[in-house]
């Protein structure tokens, strides 16, 4: 119930306050002075990929965790702990595969497959127990994911994200980005930042690919799947801005799949009919604010963001450094606002829980009521078992209680309505025990 919940939220307090020393750690590593190590402890503390993550009580946060443990284990040059870390990691999430794809290829680059292998399989293995054991593998997510839909497509879809990564880091994560890629032809540069480079790529493509499909516009700006790799890949252009090793051909290479996308995702955004969630574009929470949820506006001032941050990078950091932390910081309280609003909404979406009889042990949840209002009554009746039915399809109840649409019912003899939601669309209903006909 609510206990679990606050014990979440603190305990990815927790681990925001170890994404903040991780931060300090690579900047270390990456040969930063005492003046970037600062600034990028800062900046993994104020930014939204991680301080907002953190409030809602999202996986992300971990999984910056995980990213920059990884990093930091193959900076030590420790493949099998980073291998077994990577393993793990999909325990977590399942987007943690992408970790899995990355420093798989990185292995076979680098000829270190055998301490990564030792490393992974056990990883694997206790992964795959564990889901198996709590049946959490997200079956239903896999299947929409490879089945094709109408929609937004993919191309779309990945240049928003793209579009999001360099905005909301004003170009310095994008950098990063590209400079982490020169690694993987030439070996140039240190494993974990190729291992960091390579899997914010994959994850740019998977990402991409689950969010094919969707009419939401939000999703030409997604956020959620990237912000993992937005802090570390910041502070990897912020380094290679202050040793001047930014070419012509690093900011062109950056600069046209930013305008590429641009134009995509401009071109393509009257197919996106459905109403934006910003909590899953909480990096550009600012913009969304200030445009009062436009999408045009918003993708306008995010472009001009990255493009700005891009072409002044040559000339120093001072430009980006100011564009990313007065995006963050804006966008941090504008999204604490914004979640309050949202929380007291949510709040008034299961009140019928206290309508509920006691001796009732199962609540059903029917197809007809928004799929998180389960864990909205989840919250305020742990104790009991909540199911998810489909009236429409003649699936009867768990029991005589169900949440359902305020007119679900209207036409099944001796079904009875307790209670409707202030905030919300439907209500707890009694189920007659001998079924609608």
């Amino acid at each position: 119930g609510s206990a679990l919940h606050d014990t979440a939220l603190i305990v990815n307090g927790i681990l925001a306050g170890c994404c903040v020393f991780g931060a300090a750690m690579l900047a270390r590593k990456c040969g930063g002075s005492s003046g970037v190590t600062t600034c990028a402890a800062v900046l993994a503390a104020v930014h939204p990929s991680i301080s907002m993550a953190s409030r809602i009580a999202w996986p992300e946060t971990l999984l910056v965790v995980v990213v920059l443990v990884i990093a930091l284990l193959l900076w030590r040059d420790s493949w099998g702990l980073a291998g077994l870390t990577a393993g793990l990691a999909v325990a977590v999430h399942p987007r943690a595969i992408v970790l899995i794809i990355a420093i798989s290829l990185l292995a076979v680059a680098d000829r270190r497959i055998r301490p990564v292998l030792l490393g992974m399989t056990p990883g694997l293995a206790v992964s795959a127990l564990l889901l198996h054991i709590t049946s959490s593998w997200p079956w239903a997510r896999v299947d929409a994911a490879t089945s094709l839909r109408g929609g937004l497509g993919p191309l779309e879809t990945i240049s928003g994200q793209w579009l999001a990564l360099s905005a909301t880091s004003a170009g310095l994560a994008a950098l990063g980005l590209i400079v982490s890629l020169r690694g993987v032809r030439n070996r140039t540069e240190p494993a974990a930042l190729t291992f960091l480079g390579l899997s914010a790529a994959v994850m740019l493509l998977l990402g991409g690919w689950v969010l094919a499909g969707s009419d939401r516009v939000d999703t030409l700006l997604y956020g959620r799947y990237i912000g993992p790799w937005v802090v570390p890949l910041t502070i990897v252009g912020l380094i290679a801005v202050m040793r001047g090793s930014i070419t012509r051909l690093t900011v062109v290479a950056v600069w046209l799949p930013t305008l590429a996308g641009f134009v995509v995702v401009m071109l393509m955004s009257g197919d996106a009919t459905g109403e934006p969630r910003r909590i899953m574009t909480l990096g550009l929470g600012a913009l969304w604010a200030m445009f009062n949820e436009r999408f045009i506006p918003t993708l306008l001032a995010a472009t001009v963001l990255a493009v700005v941050g891009v072409l002044s990078a040559r000339r120093g950091p001072l430009i980006p450094l100011v564009v990313v932390f007065a995006l963050a910081i804006s966008s941090t309280a504008t999204n604490h606002y914004h979640l309050h609003q949202v929380g007291g909404i949510a709040d008034d979406q299961a009140t019928t829980a206290e309508l509920v009889p006691q001796e009732v042990t199962c609540l059903g949840h029917d197809a007809s009521a928004k799929s998180y209002a389960l864990w909205l009554y989840r919250l305020e009746l742990p104790d009991i078992r909540h199911r998810r039915v489909d009236l429409a399809a003649n699936v009867e109840p768990c029991s005589s209680y169900v949440v359902a649409a305020d007119d679900a019912l209207v036409d099944c003899p001796d079904a009875e309505l307790l209670g409707t939601e202030p905030q919300a669309k439907w209500g707890l209903w009694y189920y007659p025990k001998q079924g609608c006909g």
